[in-house]
């Protein structure tokens, strides 16, 4: 298989912020798996030279590089992309293989639109991948994307390591990490956003200071303990015997946030609200606790804390491991990388242009 010339685009705020790719594909090249590198922080030189010179310095860097795969990470900002450039792009002599990821959930105009820009991006890829399929890979077919492949998020153990945490004090029976969502939109309100204040409510009755909430946006309820930083989730997550989350588009086929896989790996057991499908990839009561009103998650929390200590530990305990072995970001970027490399075969060599890899989904 032809070792590839990889240009990735990170989407970051701060030049290295997407620490664990980056590290990721450099180990590739350390260990022959890929065969040159080149990074490119796209968002950070587009607002400072605007969009259409970032687009013609992706264009530059990609027929300078010679890169046969481009890996364009995200598009969630308001700049437009020049679709001009992007064809360029395409249609360089090297036939690069072209690739995005999206992470985020949208909504409809009224609730998280669709940035035009991603939907701009997505006609000129090879393949989009996206955290989640059913109404959200109708709608990037709608607009011109040819192949949508589910990619879900994973563990980060860049970040936080590769060693389940050791649980010695627990500070509180119950924690969980999340924000208000609120939009600018008026009447609009994501699923998830309508369902946890309800849950909160549920959860703050049945457990009192015994239940933690981290996230902005929930100071008129008396369990809050306030923002927390991203890295340090694992902190608050180790000092609780349950964990719980809800994600908020749940109407999304398979699409859950990171949350589950960062929680999860640290050996506390994950009580989540049901997301469609989404089962497929973290099986109910085996590596997560899944429900569907307040009232079912305030039992499957009570339950759980009436196991032994020691019980729910080795509970945990196996769900992290099984959660390191099979979903971490490494393990999402080996099917990336392959399906890219299948990619440029089938432009380059004419083989059948690649099926989706679902490695992820639970045996």
């Amino acid at each position: 298989m032809k070792k590839l010339r990889l240009l990735y685009l990170p989407i970051e705020d701060v030049e290295g912020g997407q620490r664990a790719r980056r590290k990721i594909f450099a180990d590739m090249v350390q260990e022959g798996r890929l065969q040159a590198l080149e990074i490119f922080s796209y968002v950070i030189y587009g607002r400072e030279n605007g969009w259409k010179l970032m687009c013609q310095k992706i264009y530059e860097l990609a027929r300078d590089f010679q890169a046969d795969a481009i890996y364009w990470q995200g598009v969630w900002y308001d700049g437009p992309l020049d679709e001009d450039i992007l064809a360029k792009i395409k249609s360089l002599p090297s036939k690069p293989a072209i690739c995005n990821e999206n992470g985020d959930p949208f909504g409809n105009f009224w609730v998280v639109p669709y940035p035009k820009s991603l939907l701009s991006l997505n006609k000129f890829t090879d393949v989009c991948f996206n955290a989640g399929l059913g109404r959200a890979a109708e709608y990037f077919k709608k607009k011109g994307a040819k192949h949508v492949y589910l990619l879900p998020h994973g563990y980060d153990n860049v970040s936080f390591g590769d060693a389940i945490p050791e649980k010695t004090n627990y500070k509180n029976d119950l924690v969980m990490i999340a924000n208000q969502w609120k939009s600018r939109r008026p009447l609009a309100s994501a699923p998830g956003a309508k369902t946890r204040p309800l849950l909160i409510e549920a959860l703050q009755e049945e457990f009192g200071n015994r239940f933690a909430l981290y996230g902005k946006g929930w100071d008129k309820f008396s369990c809050s303990r306030g923002p927390i930083d991203f890295f340090e989730q694992t902190n608050a997550y180790t000092s609780s015997r349950v964990a719980i989350g809800l994600p908020q588009f749940s109407d999304i086929d398979y699409y859950e946030s990171n949350r589950p896989f960062n929680s999860i790996a640290t050996g506390t057991p994950y009580v989540s609200g049901y997301s469609s499908k989404f089962d497929e990839i973290l099986k109910d009561g085996l590596h997560c606790h899944y429900f569907k009103t307040p009232q079912e998650a305030v039992d499957k929390v009570k339950w759980l804390l009436s196991l032994p200590d020691q019980q729910r530990m080795e509970m945990g305990k196996k769900a992290a491991e099984y959660v390191r072995a099979h979903h971490t970001q490494r393990h999402r970027m080996e099917i990336l990388i392959t399906i890219l490399e299948e990619v440029w075969s089938h432009k380059h060599l004419n083989t059948n242009f690649p099926e989706p890899i679902t490695s992820f989904l639970a045996q």
